[in-house]
């Protein structure tokens, strides 16, 4: 197999870890959360039902695509699973919750450039047209998460600032320098020309980010569950951006 090919399985594999990770959090809330969208309404009775049986779904699909059995399928089925029962939560009530919302959005991206990644590597699958799109849907939607990031790094500094642990100095500088690169990342995905080296940077700072303050966190709170949502994330989107770098990288 080609060596361009190392950056896309092993985002694949961190991907579908930190899906499957999201899943079981999905049984211990006893709801669907990847993106986390807000509660479902009074009257709505799918828990704590949806909840295991998308968790069972999201966790097969996840060993799918790791061991490469009908994994286009599999990318495809979360892509689903979060279209239905995340973004679509959160869009009517967009502006109660709009950082998390674009985030909604960027897991439903990156799991159509993961199902793309096994399109372009099985040419008797999926056609041409088809691999382009959802490599430019998950781009777009993956940089207006990260615009939105860096703007809320700017909007909310003082939390974002209180947000970083405690040993890491000057956390000031490191809450605007964090959300200037978010904003760098998103515009530089737009851009054809940069989108290769936006997404391999992207993911190399997210996995920075993953180890330097994600896993401090959570192991500092186990149980809280924003933390224990932020490892499983990162670590996620860290997966998305190196596939996304080996599908450019191969195929410029």
């Amino acid at each position: 197999m080609n060596k361009k090919f190392s950056f896309i399985l092993l985002g694949r594999i961190i991907f579908s870890t930190g899906i499957a990770a999201l899943a079981i959090l999905c049984i211990i809330s006893k709801d669907f959360i990847l993106g986390r969208p807000p509660e479902w309404s009074a009257g709505d009775v799918l828990n704590p039902a949806l909840a295991y049986i998308s968790a069972v779904v999201l966790i097969i699909a996840a060993i799918a695509i790791i061991l490469k059995k009908k994994g286009a399928i599999a990318a495809l089925i979360i892509a689903i699973l979060i279209l239905l029962f995340s973004v679509s939560r959160h869009l009517p009530v967009f502006m109660n919750d709009w950082l998390n919302a674009y985030k909604a959005m960027a897991l439903f991206g990156g799991s159509l450039i993961t199902a793309a990644s096994f399109y372009y590597e099985d040419k008797n699958i999926g056609n041409e047209k088809l691999k382009r799109r959802f490599v430019l849907i998950g781009c777009i939607l993956l940089a207006a998460f990260f615009i939105a990031s860096g703007y809320a790094h700017f909007k909310f500094v003082d939390f974002v600032k209180e947000f970083i642990p405690a040993y890491i100095p000057f956390r000031l500088f490191f809450a605007y320098f964090c959300g200037v690169c978010l904003i760098a990342g998103g515009i530089g995905l737009l851009i054809p020309q940069t989108r290769r080296w936006a997404a391999l940077l992207s993911g190399i700072m997210l996995m920075g980010w993953f180890v330097l303050l994600h896993i401090p966190r959570f192991i500092a709170n186990t149980n809280d569950v924003s933390d224990r949502m932020g490892l499983c994330e990162s670590f996620s989107f860290a997966g998305i951006f190196f596939v996304l770098a080996g599908i450019l990288a191969r195929y410029k």
